[in-house]
């Protein structure tokens, strides 16, 4: 399997602890290709498609389409974590640049890393 940052794949959730984020679902893979081809775990925020209109700073707004997507949805960058990659199945689809920089923006602001040139 050739893992991708950008990529989308159903990923297994489960099991979880508390409030983590779990079931079957779609996943952004947002590590780097490096760790992606080496490591045997990958850094994902998973989607979901509940209230996709009202994405928090800290979430991304995905228009069904985007990336494979079924429907709209939307990512959620405070509940990103790190997984095995045998938690991955099937290949959805992969995301552009701009998702991508929006991503790393919203995971900026949910660990209060932003500089003044991220608000502009």
């Amino acid at each position: 399997m050739n893992i991708k940052r950008g990529d989308i794949y159903w990923a297994n959730l489960e099991p979880v602890v508390g409030a983590e984020i779990g079931k079957k679902r779609p996943a952004i893979i947002i590590s780097n290709n490096k760790n992606n081809e080496f490591a045997s775990t990958l850094t994902i925020i998973p989607i979901t498609s509940r209230e996709p209109h009202n994405a928090e700073l800290y979430e991304v707004y995905l228009t069904k389409g985007t990336g494979g997507l079924s429907k709209d949805s939307k990512a959620k960058c405070n509940q990103i974590r790190t997984i095995d990659k045998s938690r991955i199945l099937t290949y959805i689809g992969n995301l552009d640049n701009d998702i991508i920089r929006k991503l790393e923006l919203a995971i900026k602001i949910q660990l209060d890393m932003t500089s003044e040139s991220d608000r502009l």
